[in-house]
């Protein structure tokens, strides 16, 4: 009997050994199977719902100081620079160009000089090679890397030379009054008022950004207090998604008047008017 029993318990340690090894494989078969199924089925969701990409701007085919801008924040984003120093860029361009007539100087070449002249103001110096790399073949996309000959020393000097050029016309002063150094408090103090559980407050917050960002490309952002441009993109913002305020009302004072005094409602109106006009500069650039 002893035998017996000792015979049975080898038979059945041999049957669940090869019943584990067959349960191990099958598991990983399947894991193996799963991500291959579940990877070919987003390569193809992927592709069917795919956004298009936006046509990369030919600079050489417009000459506009719209134009010019967009250039100035394509070449300040390749070179990893900071919003602030790309925004401090635009407006010495535009402070240049408030002086000169936009045939004088060749605008790409201005733009070029105040990513340079913004990088050194913002503490956030750039190597002039990198930036004559990047501005060169985002002007000729499909050209050959730019070597050390006489195409590469003249755009040198022009950017050093303009560079030179714009601080003479801003008088030496490169202080730049940001809307940026207001927005986000004004953000943090609306928050509240304007709460939504759905999110769309925070989806007002984003578009007034995306209006403050824009508002760079037009040379009318001069014109403006800063912190009247800042409330003017979260107002135009408000006014564009309908989100109402719970607690200030209109009538008897607007919801801006609690945060900057000195704004009116013509002023604001004209501000979020020249906001809109931006867009229009970009229709007739096209």
């Amino acid at each position: 009997m002893g035998k017996k029993a000792q015979k049975m318990k080898s038979i059945t340690k041999s049957k669940t050994k090869t019943h584990k090894q067959k349960v191990k494989s099958h598991k990983k078969n399947k894991n193996i199977s799963k991500p291959k199924y579940r990877t070919k089925l987003r390569s193809e969701s992927q592709d069917k719902f795919k956004k298009p990409e936006a046509p990369l701007t030919d600079y050489l085919t417009h000459k506009s100081n719209y134009i010019a801008v967009r250039f100035i924040f394509e070449c300040g984003i390749k070179l990893g620079l900071k919003h602030i120093t790309i925004c401090s860029a635009a407006v010495y361009f535009h402070k240049f160009y408030k002086h000169v007539d936009e045939t004088t100087y060749d605008n790409y070449s201005i733009a070029s000089a105040t990513l340079y002249l913004a990088s050194k103001v913002q503490d956030e110096t750039i190597r002039l090679r990198d930036l004559i790399n990047v501005c060169y073949h985002t002007l000729h996309r499909d050209a050959a890397p730019l070597r050390l000959a006489e195409d590469y020393w003249n755009f040198r000097d022009s950017i050093v030379h303009a560079e030179m050029l714009i601080m003479r016309f801003v008088k030496f002063d490169t202080t730049v009054d940001h809307p940026h150094n207001y927005f986000l408090h004004y953000i943090q103090t609306l928050r509240p008022v304007f709460y939504s559980k759905h999110g769309k407050d925070i989806i007002v917050f984003k578009k007034a950004y995306d209006f403050l960002h824009d508002f760079y490309h037009s040379s009318d952002i001069l014109q403006f207090k800063a912190q009247h441009i800042a409330i003017a993109c979260i107002e135009l913002a408000i006014k564009v998604y309908g989100i109402p305020s719970q607690t200030i009302d209109y009538a008897i004072q607007p919801w801006y008047q609690a945060l900057v005094e000195d704004l009116d409602k013509d002023t604001l109106w004209n501000v979020m008017a020249a906001i809109m006009d931006t867009y229009d500069l970009e229709l007739s650039t096209n």
